[in-house]
């Protein structure tokens, strides 16, 4: 039994559940290879080294996105019935493989294919997998635990666009990627496999530490007193509530805006003047304010009821931080643009991973995040493409970046419409 073998768990002086967070976060910081802002540091060498236009690398890499975007509506009901830790080795080993493939990449066929896996395994299923974690460990500070686990995707957005420039310039791109999957192959896949556990009842535990015979207490009345007291949604009830869909609304225009600009964004920042380096400074910047949004956030809302304000809010600085970079006039506004983009984006992630175990529970988490995934992905497919299509027509930005910003300013509107839903009328059993 699983719950014999690993009884040392319950033996520790601290909850494990704050190893399963640490182990969240490094999942996240693993998913950076194959999320926008390390292929962005990418776009100008296959260029150089292909001889393509940008349409052309755009399509690829939104084709590729868009196909596993598709896939992404399985990979949600496999974290459900085989756990976290399974899909999180099967993703790693994955990317490390596309990494690998892409360094050996020479024609479109092998590009697509690599853009392919990074894309399924690294933003999708790796993704997915860390983001179930937390709510499944906690529930009283569900927040703060999210919190933690967001801050690996962080460190790796600030990190890694330094990180690719440098090993660029230094090594080639083709070496660059081989350093990646080296390191998600023989330093991210051991460490999971050795430590990673499913769920707290998996090892005779409860969430948040709680004893057995009891449930966990909260004193804000923010979120269910205990697991039983917490809804418990199946994908099935979930998609017929318009909570589910103006969430996944929210999360696929930020993906289709983001990426699109973060895919472009050495293009973006070239055409006024600016280096290579400079945007990776920029785009350093905006996951480290991330950071410190996300820290704050965290404390705050397991402490308020609105979650859905601080959504609403979010996008709004997503119109904001767009509607400055389509004027960009000077160093200053580029910054500004990173410091709101970065602020937006910290409270729209958090937010939404906290809102959706609270409105749907942790039971089927997997499959009801796997759609929303789905549309995330598909959201990245078309943001990049649309920017590349603008470019080769008009060979500027500005009107694309316009256009895209009614977007999250949709979302705005739909987050502070959000409403609980009403509860399945039967409680469910999990399934074996």
């Amino acid at each position: 039994m699983a719950v014999e073998r690993l009884s040392w768990v319950r033996s520790l002086p601290f909850y494990y559940g704050w190893i399963i967070v640490s182990l969240g976060a490094f999942s996240m910081f693993a998913t950076t290879p194959g999320q926008s802002d390390s292929f962005s540091l990418f776009m100008d060498s296959f260029v150089a080294d292909f001889g393509w236009s940008r349409t052309i690398i755009s399509s690829i890499y939104s084709g590729a996105t868009l196909l596993s975007g598709c896939a992404m509506f399985f990979v949600g009901r496999l974290v459900d019935r085989r756990g976290p830790k399974a899909v999180a080795i099967a993703a790693g080993l994955t990317l490390g493989l596309a990494c690998l493939l892409l360094s050996l990449s020479i024609s479109p066929l092998m590009l697509f294919t690599g853009f392919f896996l990074a894309r399924l395994s690294g933003k999708g299923a790796l993704d997915l997998s860390a983001s179930t974690l937390a709510p499944q460990w906690f529930i009283r500070r569900r927040a703060f635990a999210i919190m933690l686990v967001g801050l690996g995707g962080t460190i790796g957005g600030a990190l890694f666009p330094l990180l690719n420039s440098w090993l660029i310039t230094t090594f080639g791109w083709r070496a660059a990627y081989r350093f990646l999957a080296g390191g998600l192959c023989f330093v991210y896949l051991p460490i999971v496999w050795a430590f990673l556990i499913n769920r707290p009842e998996d090892v005779g535990m409860r969430p948040d530490d709680a004893p057995v015979a009891e449930a966990p207490a909260t004193k804000s009345g923010v979120v269910p007193s205990s697991a039983m007291d917490e809804p418990t949604f199946r994908q099935s009830e979930a998609i017929r509530t318009s909570a589910f869909w103006i969430l996944t609304y929210v999360v696929f225009q930020s993906s289709l805006v983001g990426t699109g600009v973060v895919l472009h964004f050495v293009s973006i920042l070239g055409a006024h003047g600016y280096s290579m380096r400079f945007a990776a400074i920029l785009m350093g910047i905006k996951p480290m304010v991330a950071l410190s949004t996300t820290i704050l956030a965290g404390f705050v809302l397991d402490r308020v009821r609105k979650h859905h304000w601080v959504l609403g809010a979010a996008c709004l600085m997503q119109v904001v931080s767009f509607l400055i970079l389509a004027f960009l006039r000077n160093e200053t506004m580029a910054y500004i643009h990173s410091v709101v983009g970065g602020v937006g984006s910290g409270l729209l992630l958090i937010s939404y991973r906290v809102l959706k175990p609270t409105l749907f529970g942790r039971s089927y988490l997997g499959g009801i995040l796997g759609v929303t995934a789905a549309f995330n992905v598909i959201g990245s497919a078309i943001g990049p493409v649309s920017f590349g299509a603008a470019y080769d027509r008009i060979q500027g930005y500005q009107e694309i970046i316009l256009l895209m910003s009614a977007l999250p300013l949709l979302g705005a509107i739909l987050s502070f419409l959000i409403r609980t839903p009403p509860r399945p009328q039967a409680p469910h059993a999990l399934s074996s």
